[in-house]
């Protein structure tokens, strides 16, 4: 059976590559034979074909879809890993032939389309066409069926990231190298620092505990090109005379991402609903529950789904400071249990999981 994914990239660091990667790297378990199309290239994966251009003109649209199409002809399940515009060019590829569909609901591209005339004719035909639709969340799930009553869709969660754990030389090595002695606690969030991530909520609440524990620090780490957003942070860290609290970290690779959850108390990942724009699930707090973090996400979003409120952390109420300071407090109060259950809970994810249901929708 031969498979052609359909994908922005597969680049382990970004969310979205590292989600895509965790999937094509079993396909060779299940004897699929594939091919990657992205517009972003991994030069570490063979398979890959970077040919498609961001869909930023009608030409540049119309140039993927031809380009897809020939590809296509060669296999016989195509799967995009996003609503807009993958599983359009996955439509274009499948039209006239026996060829299976497959579409993967994310999150805001596989929604926020459907409110542009155009856009959402497109959608519609695409996830009609589709043998099934994957919801990486149960929320996903609920924000596609608002826009469009469907009968080929259903929820599969993602797997846990496979992020190895550091000797405790290497975090010797890495706390030197962070200039990191008697900080407590420790807060992280991981993800793009921007608006919908709501790491400047997060922010605000941890702040409340400057009196309380004046070493505290909070390692913010992600692409910092939404400089709007960065100066908001930085500002208010300035205000509040925490500039040694706090730390941006623009880029880690995964030897410092795993420094960085062994020496933490608490993630965070308070991420805001604006529109059709939301959290499609949060690959990071599993990320972090992996390692023994109790982790605070936010209610009403695809986070719902990586948190098990109460048992391995809380959910908190979007752009809540007080209830986000609430839950930070209670965690401190309860950490070791809260850790235990964290790693319990990430055991429960695995993309063999993930990848088994889409095998048996493959075969049906």
């Amino acid at each position: 059976m031969k498979v052609l994914v359909i994908t922005n990239n597969i680049n382990n660091k970004s969310g979205w590559g590292r989600y895509s990667s965790s999937i094509i790297n079993l396909y060779p378990k299940f004897d699929l034979d594939y091919k990657i199309v992205s517009e972003a290239q991994n030069k570490e994966q063979d398979n890959e074909l970077n040919i498609l251009s961001p869909a930023s003109s009608l030409l540049k649209f119309i140039s993927n879809i031809i380009k897809v199409r020939k590809i296509a002809k060669n296999f016989d399940i195509i799967h995009a890993f996003d609503g807009w515009p993958y599983s359009i060019y996955g439509y274009f590829s499948v039209l006239g032939t026996r060829k299976k569909l497959f579409v993967n609901g994310i999150g805001t591209y596989s929604v926020d389309p459907f409110n542009i005339k155009i856009k959402a004719m497109l959608l519609r035909k695409a996830y009609h066409k589709a043998k099934q639709i994957f919801c990486i969340s149960n929320y996903t799930k609920k924000k596609i069926w608002e826009k469009i009553k469907l009968d080929n869709i259903s929820t599969v969660l993602l797997g846990t990231p496979d992020l190895q754990p550091l000797s405790d030389t290497a975090i010797d090595n890495y706390k030197i190298k962070y200039n990191i002695s008697n900080q407590h606690p420790i807060f992280l969030s991981v993800g793009a620092i921007r608006g919908r991530k709501g790491q400047y909520h997060s922010l605000r609440a941890i702040s409340k505990l400057k009196s309380k524990y004046p070493n505290f620090k909070y390692f913010i780490i992600g692409s910092d090109k939404d400089k709007a957003y960065i100066k908001l942070i930085k500002d208010f860290v300035a205000k509040n005379n925490i500039t040694n609290n706090v730390e941006i970290i623009s880029s880690a690779d995964d030897k410092s991402l795993a420094f960085f959850y062994h020496i933490s108390d608490i993630f965070l990942l308070c991420s805001t609903n604006k529109d059709d724009y939301f959290e499609g699930f949060g690959l990071v707090l599993l990320e972090a529950a992996q390692f023994g973090l109790p982790v605070i996400g936010s209610k009403d979003c695809g986070i719902e789904d990586a948190v098990e409120d109460g048992y391995n952390g809380f959910l908190a109420r979007q752009r809540d400071v007080d209830d986000i300071y609430n839950k930070i407090e209670k965690i401190l109060l309860n950490k070791q249990t809260l850790s235990n259950n964290s790693k319990e809970f990430a055991k429960r994810f695995s993309w063999h999981k993930t990848v088994s249901k889409y095998y048996e929708y493959y075969n049906n």
